[in-house]
């Protein structure tokens, strides 16, 4: 399953410059319904113009053909469309969220 999609793009933008054509449905780096519930189309169009900004040359993503406005959008704003996953231990210590061992006995804290 692939997860680190700037690598691969890096590499695919380098061994073929041209490509037009390119679908990664079903991997976790395309966020999707298909792959997670808690993903929804912002992200979706978030990781399009991420990818379309590394791959000029695309006309098709994902099965979907891609338009001249996201082209666009892609140019200007792509570079910031990275979708960057925090570490868990990074989010419990933002939300200030403590674990606490389960106990199959009594516990006291």
């Amino acid at each position: 399953m692939l997860l680190y999609i700037e690598s691969l793009l890096d590499h695919v933008a380098e061994v073929a410059p041209s490509l037009e054509y390119l679908s990664l449905l079903g991997n976790e780096a395309c966020p999707n319904e298909l792959v997670s519930l808690d993903k929804d189309e912002d992200d979706y169009q978030r990781y399009r113009y991420f990818v379309l900004y590394k791959l000029t040359n695309l006309k098709f993503l994902d099965a979907r053909k891609v338009s001249k406005r996201e082209h666009e959008e892609a140019n200007a704003r792509g570079a910031f469309m990275k979708v960057v996953k925090p570490k868990t231990d990074t989010v419990r210590v933002l939300l200030g969220i403590r674990l606490v061992p389960f106990c199959f006995k009594k516990c006291f804290f």
